[in-house]
């Protein structure tokens, strides 16, 4: 939060809290770019950016050209669009209309440098298997 570029406002939050650690209430910045650091790392909540688009598929594009991809929500009205994004954007989960929310019977990983592999479901149980095949 301390090396926010000038051009960025933190329109809520943005102090940190009393106590040991680096915890932040509920924060949102505003005004941020795409090459902005905080842009592109991963900052775990509760932070979140807001940039400006015209168009979803830029929308799309800016959150995929970015180094993470552990988690992605869509807030909309518009099932066809919340399809759109969900096929679109590349990360590990798509939330449609909330955040945060897991189920064991599926996959929870991310992709590129969000992680490796998935933890949960069968798909984590075959990413701890090593397969041999021996033939006599």
């Amino acid at each position: 939060m301390d090396r926010l570029p000038a051009h960025a406002e933190t329109i809520c939050g943005g102090t940190p809290l009393d106590g040991p650690g680096y915890f932040h209430p509920a924060t949102v910045i505003a005004g941020v770019r795409q090459e902005d650091e905080i842009t592109q790392s991963e900052v775990f909540g509760p932070v979140v950016t807001v940039q400006r688009f015209t168009e979803e598929s830029e929308a799309f594009r800016m959150a995929n050209a970015v180094p993470q991809g552990l988690a992605a929500s869509v807030w909309t009205r518009d099932h066809d669009r919340a399809m759109r994004a969900s096929r679109a954007l590349s990360t590990g989960i798509v939330w449609v209309n909330t955040h945060g929310s897991t189920v064991s019977e599926m996959p929870h990983g991310g992709v590129r440098h969000s992680g490796y592999g998935s933890d949960l479901s069968l798909a984590g149980l075959l990413d701890y298997t090593q397969a041999k095949h021996v033939m006599l």
